[in-house]
């Protein structure tokens, strides 16, 4: 930056919650994990900014566009993620205090640039708000009855010419751009709204006729998903450089079928009625399990919280309970054998996610619970396998996989003790909340300078009816 003194304070904490989302991606080890320790800093100067006395500054496209690059940095950089929930509401009523959930049709002469704006942020703060819902076990702030505003266009932002008026009404442009996907989860995020008001719903389990039915409509959603997003890779191959838009997209559709399905899934060895629910709850989830083959992909999956926990928590669940009720109704030797084949890749699978629980540990995750109940799992199906004793290997790999875990978290802290006193402000992680926040005057910007910057893309339910399972 030339002068960083003449730019507008909006603008830098917008710069500095771009290159938070971003420091996750780079392929880099030690550079990702010092702009990571970077970018805690950075997130708590934006949350200063962001909860400092409403004014005008705040309340403004700057401040929404602000607020939204905040929740998913904190999400991206597990700093708060499980409590991003409650800021989504703040959020989502200072759109609607800016009259964002109104058609920007119906609020008098506006250029295009400023209609799309509007729209493509109130999208996003839609997604953001039913993404928080699903993990908070909350429901949304809103329905489709609160706004009336129609999904963005699906143009380019240099077709956005601020002299332009656009007829709304005409039929959208079937050529991708870089709005498509935002376009793609805005016609789906009313269905999404319903299906996270009936997975958390408070007083009553839904009829299960009513899950069925959400849950073929969010399969089909899913379906035209893929279907528009093989289009955009066959139309247009150069649009995006990496896989990685089109694994976000499909991530956040296809989560919402596997958290619907997930507590009939469990109760199917013991109610058939819910077998629907086995079968679907688990294609979802090896459908998010395979978003780990993109490697951009799995950067994010591997230091994200929030909504980039659920492959670890839901899926693993799926995976596991689905392979355990195989092995478990197999009545013969020659029944294995025989199935062995179609079991493998599943197999496969499951040990993935128990490298993957442990990757997460080496990359900053300080919750054990995940890396040790999908090892204790996979006890369970390798002894089942050997026909040896189911105990003893859960057991067995309960031990293992605490010693593990040790190691790896005594390690973590002793290469965070020692950056601390290099840079005594940035939250490493140990601590983070007692240490003295920086303020956008102490954010320095050299490193950007020095040539190694690239930011290019290259409940508890279900753990009783498991010890059940097991110790029966």
């Amino acid at each position: 930056m030339k002068d960083p003194g003449t730019a507008k304070t909006s603008f830098v904490v917008i710069l500095i919650l771009v290159m938070s989302n971003a420091t996750s991606l780079i392929e880099d080890a030690g550079l990702q994990q010092e702009l990571r320790a970077k970018s805690r800093s950075w997130i708590h100067v934006a949350q200063s900014w962001v909860s400092a006395p409403i004014e005008k500054n705040r309340l403004s496209i700057d401040g929404l566009q602000i607020y939204c690059l905040l929740l998913l940095a904190r999400q991206v950089n597990c700093v708060g993620a499980d409590l991003v929930w409650i800021s989504a509401g703040s959020l989502m009523r200072m759109a609607i205090q800016m009259g964002l959930h109104q058609d920007p049709d119906h609020l008098g002469g506006m250029a295009l640039l400023q209609k799309e704006m509007r729209r493509r942020l109130w999208y996003t703060i839609l997604e953001l708000n039913v993404q928080a819902a699903l993990d908070s076990g909350m429901r949304p702030m809103v329905t489709s009855d609160d706004f009336d505003t129609r999904p963005p266009l699906n143009l380019n932002d240099e077709d956005l010419d601020n002299q332009v008026q656009w007829d709304s009404s005409k039929e959208m442009s079937l050529t991708p751009t870089r709005a498509s996907l935002q376009c793609l989860l805005a016609t789906s995020v009313i269905l999404r709204l319903e299906a996270a008001r009936t997975i958390n719903a408070l007083k009553e389990e839904p009829p299960y006729d009513r899950v069925i039915r959400l849950g073929e409509e969010l399969a089909s959603v899913c379906r035209n998903a893929t279907n528009s997003i093989d289009h955009h890779k066959s139309a247009a191959k150069g649009l995006w450089p990496t896989e990685f838009p089109y694994s976000w997209c499909d991530h956040f559709h296809r989560r919402f079928l596997l958290c619907l399905h997930l507590p009939y899934a469990a109760k199917a060895a013991h109610n058939p009625i819910n077998s629907y629910s086995s079968k679907a709850g688990l294609e979802a989830a090896l459908y998010l399990v395979s978003l780990l083959d993109d490697e951009i992909y799995r950067r994010l999956l591997l230091v994200g919280g929030g909504m980039f926990r659920d492959i670890l928590t839901s899926g693993a669940m799926l995976v596991f309970l689905e392979l355990i009720t195989q092995l478990e109704n197999e009545s013969s030797a020659f029944v294995k054998k025989r199935s062995q084949a179609r079991r493998e890749p599943l197999l496969e699978d499951a040990r993935n996610l128990v490298q993957y629980a442990q990757d997460r540990l080496w990359y900053g995750e300080t919750n054990v619970k995940s890396y040790v109940f999908v090892s204790m799992a996979m006890g369970q199906v390798d002894a089942i396998l050997s026909n040896s004793s189911t105990k003893d290997a859960i057991v067995k790999s309960a031990s293992e996989s605490l010693v593990v875990c040790h190691g790896i978290l005594r390690s973590t802290a002793a290469n965070l003790l020692s950056r601390v006193t290099i840079d005594p402000n940035v939250a490493c992680g140990i601590g983070g909340d007692a240490i003295a926040i920086p303020s956008i005057d102490d954010i320095n910007f050299d490193f950007m300078n020095d040539g190694n910057m690239d930011f290019g893309l290259t409940g508890s339910w279900f753990v009783r009816q498991w010890e059940d399972k097991i110790w029966s």
